[in-house]
């Protein structure tokens, strides 16, 4: 009796587990399982359509990384691209930011979510094995951009990352199984199964559950402003973001943490031999006749309200270890971790660590 009971709940677990692992893999909100594999069909044609764009494209529904690991193949056609996290996506030559256009006429901004010193890797082998280069490159360096493994979402394009460590003579960095586990995890997650559930949900109500497996294309219908936001999350043609007004609405409404901005601040501040791994790809961009320049994007006053934190000690090392590098890689840095050395302002910040243009425009890239 006890053995029928086990046997039928190990069937019972086993079918409610696939059930849980085929709504993530199928309806995949996030396109990284099946989405990924439809999304990559259509993203070249994303990518044309980009640049042709009066007012950009809305972003909905569309993976960031295959997006911008497509883009990163027309690279050679802009004077300067922009690698690195969130926190850089908004910085954009159709706003000026910083009066970037001094710089760069054209600009293709590269920034992805979370992005970390393996995306940097992958955008830039893409980068370098065009057959043309931009001018100059602008990597921002975020306070967790010095240490590998700090965000595992590289692992969809490790093909890149396995390339350019192969043209970097480079044996080790990275780790497959550090990828392959998390998507593994993903495919049973409560949170991520609830989203997936709401859409899935949305689209039977709407009799439209072809949308599913659609990407389609959707401009805004007419021009916006970029501090208010569209009413949804906008790619423009050069790549940069716009938030959605609910998302900047939702921004505005909630506190900002006294002493906060932890993300991704854990261990030591950084590690020597990601220090020497980004030299090494910084020195294949100068080969190659392209000028690398770094940018450090400021966070919320209210970050540094508690004194010398942990968070505001590796603010300090990362800071000071990339000055010194900038000395003796015969390159500039362009901003700062601390807002006083910019002059932003409370209300010039989405969130602890995202400033609004106005915060940007402050990094002044005509020096």
């Amino acid at each position: 009796m006890y053995k029928k009971y086990l046997k039928r709940s190990a069937m019972v677990f086993t079918v409610l587990m696939l059930v849980i692992g085929g709504i993530n893999f199928i309806v995949d909100l996030e396109e990284i399982y099946l989405g990924k594999i439809l999304g990559k069909i259509k993203s070249s044609e994303f990518s044309n359509k980009l640049f042709n764009s009066k007012y950009g494209i809305v972003a909905d529904g569309w993976n960031e990384r295959l997006i911008k690991t497509t883009l990163a193949k027309e690279s050679g056609n802009f004077d300067c691209i922009v690698l690195g996290s969130s926190r850089i996506m908004q910085i954009s030559s159709i706003r000026n930011t910083g009066n970037i256009k001094n710089q760069c006429n054209s600009l293709l901004n590269l920034g992805v979510s979370g992005g970390n010193i393996e995306d940097i890797s992958i955008f830039s082998y893409i980068v370098l094995n065009n057959i043309t280069f931009p001018k100059k490159v602008f990597i921002a360096v975020d306070p967790w951009t010095l240490k590998f493994n700090m965000d595992a979402r590289y692992g969809a394009y490790k093909e890149y990352y396995n390339k350019m460590n192969t043209l970097l003579k480079e044996s080790k960095a990275g780790n497959d199984m550090f990828y392959i586990n998390k998507l593994a995890k993903n495919l049973f997650n409560r949170e991520y199964l609830q989203r997936n559930i709401k859409e899935l949900s949305k689209n039977v109500e709407k009799n439209t559950i072809i949308n599913l497996f659609k990407r389609d294309i959707i401009y805004p219908k007419n021009q916006f402003s970029y501090q208010l936001g569209y009413k949804n999350a906008v790619t423009l043609s050069d790549a940069s973001h716009v938030y959605s007004k609910e998302k900047i609405l939702e921004f505005k409404n909630q506190p900002i943490k006294i002493g906060g901005g932890s993300y991704k601040i854990s261990g030591r501040a950084y590690d020597n031999l990601t220090l020497q791994y980004l030299e090494k790809i910084i020195q294949v961009y100068q080969k190659n006749g392209v000028e690398v320049n770094f940018i450090l994007v400021p966070y919320h006053p209210n970050v540094f309200k508690k004194g010398d934190t942990k968070v505001v000690k590796n603010f300090k090392i990362v800071e000071s270890v990339i000055k010194k590098f900038e000395q003796k890689n015969n390159l500039r840095v362009y901003g700062s971790f601390f807002f006083y050395n910019l002059g932003c302002k409370n209300k010039e910040f989405l969130d602890f660590m995202h400033p609004t243009n106005e915060c940007l425009n402050r990094i002044n890239f005509s020096q």
